[in-house]
């Protein structure tokens, strides 16, 4: 695996501890995940049925060649407390930083991308693998003065120019009712309508869909128990006990 030299964030803020994350997607750990990833049947169809995929001594016999580049990318989403409608409709507290992301190119043509979410206290660890590298995709087109954020409920990603938002992808363009841009303000109208109820430890999130409002990402005080791996199409490959467990997310309409 080849990392290829670390880019600045764009966005409001620089991302911490830069050269942890850059050590991370160098590691062992993060290369190995995404030998995983890669050697995952991905189910298509609506099925949610749970799938045990035996571990292997090593993940990545094999497994294609994958390059990861162009790291690490900051990606922002909305802030909870701008989303509920506590704070200003500005652009230093309508954003937050929810986890890095590096995109993978396979030799076979197919990308992926490796996403590092923040651990309290410092550093970086690996949340999720997933299929397209269209998080880093849209990540590269943000500035420090013009932004690119998410709304992950709706799969949704926009520009944020002063105080106009820019849908960037169909699903932004729902999200905003066909118009080519908002204000801000008419923006957090528009989201607070979507998620004030929505928030952790609210029903929707304790329900388990699209894990509620919270981050991507979110710091903790050590690497998770269970490594994430996302797939196409919805799906989700944990690593508990040493074994792949194939599941479906449910997701919930906003």
């Amino acid at each position: 695996m080849t990392v290829l030299p670390a880019r600045a964030a764009a966005g409001p803020a620089d991302i911490p501890d830069l050269q942890a994350a850059v050590d991370t997607l160098k590691s062992t750990d993060v290369h190995n995940a995404i030998c995983r990833f890669l050697g995952v049947p991905i189910p298509q169809g609506g099925s949610r049925a749970a799938q045990t995929i035996p571990a292997k001594a090593n993940p990545c016999d094999g497994q294609p060649s994958f390059t990861v580049g162009q790291t690490p990318l900051a990606v922002f989403s909305v802030a909870p407390d701008f989303a509920d409608g506590k704070a200003q409709a500005v652009l230093a507290s309508a954003l937050q930083l929810s986890y890095v992301a590096a995109p993978v190119d396979v030799g076979n043509g197919r990308t992926a991308t490796v996403l590092l979410g923040a651990t309290q206290g410092g550093g970086w660890h690996l949340a999720a693998v997933r299929d397209s590298n269209s998080d880093a995709n849209y990540a590269s087109k943000g500035t420090a003065v013009s932004p690119v954020f998410s709304e992950p409920q709706l799969n949704a990603w926009y520009q944020l120019n002063i105080d106009q938002v820019t849908p960037l992808n169909d699903a932004a363009k729902a999200g905003l009712g066909g118009k080519q841009s908002v204000s801000l303000t008419d923006y957090q109208k528009l989201v607070e309508s979507r998620y004030a109820d929505k928030q952790p430890g609210s029903d929707y999130a304790t329900k388990g869909y699209s894990s509620g409002y919270a981050p991507a990402a979110r710091p903790s005080d050590s690497p998770p128990a269970t490594m994430t791996v996302l797939g196409a199409s919805g799906a989700a490959v944990a690593l508990v006990g040493g074994a792949l467990v194939l599941r479906r997310r449910k997701r919930a309409r906003p």
